[in-house]
């Protein structure tokens, strides 16, 4: 699948259905319905290489995974990632067996961070980027990041991803990175990019 496609494209990815059918996931209960939103520009401590995420709070869980993404490290993408809730199931966190799999769906996960990395990853990227992931409101066990709330060295990730792409207006890129609480962990259960 291509992440960045002409205009007009628009990508919705649960961003671990590539890499979870491992039958060991742990599980989750469903959400609350509690509300809360939190100050906005606070910086998050950006994961080391090598190091994995504060998952904490979704900020350090969306910073550690977009990290992993600019230093094109699947594995850590992966185990920062986990299974949406659906009607039927509840969210699952994703597992080091999974993530470190070598059968064909994760490969196919590894893959997609690669495309990823592609489009995240600033023109002068370090080997040690600075993420850093504004707060945003979490409802229930749910909290959306948009693309303009993430900055990789001073750039927003949106403005990154723009600047990867060819005939594509400022306002045609949107970006949404979803995380969800799983056991008292945040993970990345889902990604939302459109481009055109």
């Amino acid at each position: 699948m291509s992440w960045i496609a002409g205009a007009g494209a628009v990508v919705a990815m649960s961003v671990v259905t590539a890499c979870s059918d491992d039958s060991t996931a742990q599980q989750a209960e469903p959400g609350s319905s509690s509300s809360s939103t939190a100050e906005a520009g606070t910086p998050t401590p950006t994961p080391t290489k090598g190091q994995t995420a504060d998952q904490s709070t979704v900020q350090g869980a969306v910073a550690g995974w977009v990290t992993a993404i600019v230093q094109d490290r699947p594995k850590n993408a992966c185990l920062v990632m986990g299974t949406p809730a659906t009607s039927s199931s509840p969210a699952r966190a994703n597992t080091e067996a999974t993530c470190s799999g070598s059968g064909s769906q994760a490969k196919k996960m590894e893959q997609q961070i690669h495309s990823l990395h592609a489009s995240f990853a600033p023109e002068s990227s370090t080997s040690d980027p600075k993420v850093t992931v504004a707060k945003v409101p979490v409802k229930g066990k749910t909290a959306v990041v948009p693309g303009k709330q993430v900055t990789i060295d001073g750039q927003t990730l949106t403005a990154i991803v723009l600047s990867h792409s060819t005939g594509v207006q400022k306002g045609d890129v949107g970006i949404k990175i979803e995380a969800t609480d799983i056991d008292g962990s945040w993970y990345v259960t889902n990604l939302n990019l459109s481009v055109g």
